[in-house]
């Protein structure tokens, strides 16, 4: 059986050669039928990612100055998981929750910035699928939440939610894990950027509504680096691959 990390590695390139190979397919392509659009000048959509480390959701707004071209600042929030980071239970014990062995943060990241996209290939009259690519960049926010365990106290024979401590702490202790919001007032706060790159395909029938699955990559940096595993070196970037649903709207020249 293949380990998470080369499922994740596999998974990476797969999303990349999915990328290559639609950029080929489209610049190789021939327009088929007529282009009747109505003229828009704004949008704006929710997304809802998922990615090879995580979940997430964004908003975007964007200006489009003709059919082909669209400026669009957007704001995201996603989790990242390190690919070390394995849910367990302590088959020893009953009522107690579950456990990331060795997980020392959990990590997310909140991102703003501003894109480019462009239209590769219009719907034609009939419909169908509209294909663009998008570059964006900007500010990122790491955000780690310390992670904290149901220990047993030896001295006491009672248990106690502590911060986790890979030197105190082992599965000869450890009962459990603690509930997501004990490590909450610890929470570190590191400054870095973000940058993605993906292909749109937008199935809208109307021109005034958008529909579009994206797939990508993007990268993510902090500074001071986050150590988000015990025994495990701090990750100097986070390279992972996207998939996200945006649904929104389009606004017209009169709207």
């Amino acid at each position: 059986m293949p380990s998470r990390g080369a499922t994740r590695r596999h998974l990476h390139k797969a999303l990349l050669t999915m990328l290559l190979a639609a950029a080929f397919v489209m610049s190789d392509a021939q327009n088929v039928g007529e282009y009747h659009h109505d003229v828009t000048t704004k949008e704006w959509n929710f997304q809802i990612f998922a990615n090879t480390a995580g979940f997430g959701g964004g908003f975007q707004h964007g200006r489009t100055p003709d059919l082909y071209n669209k400026h669009f600042w957007e704001l995201q929030f996603m989790s990242n998981r390190h690919p070390k980071s394995v849910r367990s239970i302590n088959a020893l014990y009953e009522n107690v929750r579950p456990i990331r062995y060795g997980q020392l943060y959990s990590l997310f990241f909140l991102q703003g910035g501003y894109g480019y996209q462009r239209t590769l290939h219009l719907k034609p009259y009939w419909g169908g699928v509209q294909i663009s690519y998008s570059l964006s960049a900007g500010p990122a926010l790491g955000i780690g939440i310390p992670n904290y365990v149901e220990v047993l106290n030896y001295n006491t024979g009672f248990s106690e939610i502590v911060r986790y401590d890979p030197d105190k702490h082992n599965l000869n202790n450890i009962l459990g894990g603690a509930r997501w919001y004990s490590g909450l007032s610890e929470t570190i706060f590191r400054p870095g950027f973000y940058a993605k790159t993906g292909l749109t395909f937008d199935f809208a029938k109307s021109d005034y509504k958008l529909r579009a699955l994206e797939i990508g990559l993007q990268v993510q940096m902090v500074f001071p680096f986050i150590q988000q595993m015990a025994f495990n070196p701090a990750k100097k970037f986070y390279l992972t691959g996207y998939l996200s649903f945006n649904f929104g709207k389009k606004v017209g020249v009169h709207g």
